[in-house]
């Protein structure tokens, strides 16, 4: 890998770990399609992108750990370690296909995350059924391995509650943490050492990922997120419009 790729790379980790930390979401619904547009394949990309997630929800969980809802993380994280390998098994599948196909099944999970969060307005209640607590967290395990997007599902979930929006982050961070090492040790099985040079490089980066957090966080204080939250859903229709459209807009 040369040198200009990797300032690529720590550039674009740089770029959707300040969006995630002023909107609260994204980071991987852009990181994943701008790293395959940079020449990485899908497997390279999510495997960068897994350290710098681990050690960025483990810091966001040990701070916001009087926060966590331990009982409601430790059943949806069962849920996800269920269906995780059924994910990485799919990503196994995915990888064969060439790159412009890959980067239209991206452009597509892009399209449904954007349509799911414009579309499913969730009454908050006290209590959700367990059917779709079990569905929700259950198909969060299979886009997290997939396509290394779990989040969505699970947003949608906690969006369902009437907690506080400490509480919401504080579990959605402690979820993410419980399922990043299962994520990074099924692809280490299923990839094997090919992969071992982009964990590496995954890890070179974390500090990069929570500087960039951190700014994001500051940046929030101080402009109108609504409009942020409006930017970045547009930002991610034309990323997936392109990265779908890719293979005809070469000629």
């Amino acid at each position: 890998m040369s040198i200009s790729i990797i300032i690529i790379i720590g550039c674009i980790l740089l770029f959707c770990s300040t969006i995630q930390g002023i909107v609260g979401f994204a980071f991987n619904i852009f990181a994943i399609p701008l790293l395959i547009w940079s020449g990485l394949e899908l497997s390279e990309a999510i495997s960068i992108t897994s350290i710098p997630i681990l050690v960025q929800s483990a810091t966001s969980t040990y701070k916001l750990r009087a926060h966590v809802e331990w009982k409601d993380v430790g059943i949806a994280s069962v849920f996800r370690y269920l269906s995780i390998p059924i994910g990485i098994y799919l990503l196994t599948l995915i990888s064969g296909f060439d790159k412009e196909t890959i980067k239209q099944f991206v452009g597509i999970a892009i399209l449904l995350v954007v349509a799911s969060q414009l579309f499913l307005k969730v009454k908050p209640r006290e209590h959700i059924h367990f059917f779709w607590t079990f569905l929700s967290f259950f198909t969060s395990g299979i886009t997290l391995g997939m396509v290394s997007m779990g989040g969505p599902p699970a947003v949608l979930w906690v969006m369902a509650h009437k907690w506080s929006a400490i509480t919401s982050r504080a579990f959605l961070s402690a979820l993410f943490f419980f399922a990043a090492p299962m994520q990074i040790a099924l692809l280490y099985y299923h990839f094997g050492a090919t992969l071992l040079n982009d964990f590496l490089l995954g890890l070179f980066f974390s500090p990069v990922v929570i500087i960039g957090t951190l700014i994001g966080v500051k940046l929030g204080d101080f402009l109108d997120r609504e409009m942020l939250r409006k930017i970045v859903i547009s930002l991610l229709i034309l990323t997936s419009v392109v990265s779908i459209l890719s293979p005809y807009l070469k000629g």
